[in-house]
């Protein structure tokens, strides 16, 4: 090797060596910096949560105070079931495990689940005091309405999937409260009390729900829940036949192994053993993920049936903006774990300034909409689901 060639190679190697120490000092520089900023976070949250114990203790002097007088009324409830357990107690379904039941439901307190679900200054954070800690909920306040359906938005990280939690308990924020009707979820309780109540209240239909299914027949499966939580097991069985109906699949589907089905007819079953427990409201986390087009549809078709017809209140996290406005009364956008807008779809869709800060797409017809806007044609205030409906705006501006 030439003495040229030997210095351009000591060179090249003092070279990768300094590039190398530049490459560890920038990366030691950015592990200060993103600790540094986890620690401010982390503090933060401390202080949220100690300002917010005053409120904590007016939340748990409301509820003691609620259980108090409800106890009042526990007698009255229990001469109710015997009551109608005499009246009835000729028919072959009304046995003595079925007054057992009532009497023992009755001695609970009682809540009525099916009004407004409201959360009050909730945060939540995942990973708390470790170096992956991520604030996944702040100081959201919002109110979801009876018998409506409404559709969570916003980019991944913005807190949809962590607020809907909140309502069946399956995770309990670090501030504030969920209010479920009027049944309160206090931040850092413990122990929720009447949990399977509230959970037959609030069916939870997670991504992949058929992935829940474990029983050797259809209709153990789809009775399970309803049974767990406490119902008779006869007449849980009685109802999956309609059940079954109820999502578009053959009655005689009944006595068949789930794992026999396809994917989207073993979701239509996980689907039926939510609705089986016959709560109030149903909240799916993107239901219809991993479907085709038309099993989509199908689904969207379920949904907006469940609370036309059933008056069931839905509560959709979903990334498809065209579900949204097909079926959806009201929407929730979502951004960095707040709450920044609520809206009808026509609301939320016609804001393009919105839409670009959480960067989502709006629904194909509002997109063709605000295209025609950048040409002058302005029909964004208008509303519309349908390309019929948007074809008869179009028409009427052009008059």
């Amino acid at each position: 090797m030439s003495n040229l060639e030997n210095n351009i190679e000591k060179k090249s190697l003092k070279n990768d060596k300094a590039s190398y120490k530049n490459h560890l000092k920038l990366l030691n520089e950015k592990h200060k910096e993103d600790e540094k900023e986890r620690k401010t976070l982390h503090n933060r949250t401390k202080k949220s949560i100690k300002e917010d114990k005053p409120n904590i203790l007016k939340y748990n002097k409301e509820y003691k105070n609620f259980i108090k007088e409800d106890k009042k009324n526990i007698k009255n409830r229990i001469s109710d079931a015997k009551k109608w357990y005499l009246e009835n107690k000729d028919s072959k379904d009304v046995t003595n495990k079925k007054l057992k039941n009532l009497v023992t439901k009755a001695k609970l307190t009682k809540y009525d689940f099916s009004g407004e679900i409201i959360f009050e200054n909730v945060s939540y954070s995942y990973g708390w005091g470790t170096p992956f800690e991520f604030k996944a909920l702040d100081s959201a306040n919002l109110k979801i309405k009876k018998g409506k359906i409404t559709a969570v938005i916003g980019m991944t990280g913005s807190g949809k999937s962590t607020l809907i939690q909140l309502t069946n308990g399956l995770i309990i924020s670090e501030t504030g409260r969920t209010m479920v009707g009027n049944f309160p979820i206090i931040a850092r309780t413990k122990k929720i009390k009447l949990v399977k109540e509230l959970r037959r209240e609030i069916g939870l239909v997670f991504q992949f729900p058929e992935y829940q299914l474990f029983q050797d027949t259809i209709e153990k499966d789809i009775a399970f829940g309803p049974i767990n939580l406490g119902a008779d097991k006869v007449d849980s069985i009685k109802k999956v036949p309609s059940l079954l109906k109820l999502v578009d699949l053959p009655e005689e589907y009944a006595k068949r192994s789930p794992f026999d089905l396809s994917g989207g007819q073993k979701r239509r079953v996980a689907i039926a053993g939510i609705i089986a427990m016959d709560g109030n409201t149903l909240v799916l986390d993107e239901p219809t993920g991993g479907l085709d087009p038309q099993g989509e549809e199908d689904f969207m078709r379920l949904f907006y049936n469940l609370n036309k017809e059933k008056n069931k209140r839905i509560i959709i996290v979903t990334h498809n903006m065209d579900h949204v406005l097909q079926i959806a009364d009201e929407v929730i956008v979502m951004h960095k774990g707040k709450v920044i807008s609520v809206g009808t779809p026509f609301e939320i869709f016609s804001n393009s300034d919105l839409l670009h800060k959480i960067e989502i797409e709006p629904p194909k017809l509002y997109k063709l909409a605000h295209k025609l806007k950048d040409k002058g044609l302005d029909i964004t205030d208008k509303k519309f689901r349908t390309i019929n409906e948007l074809v008869k705006f179009i028409k009427e501006s052009k008059k």
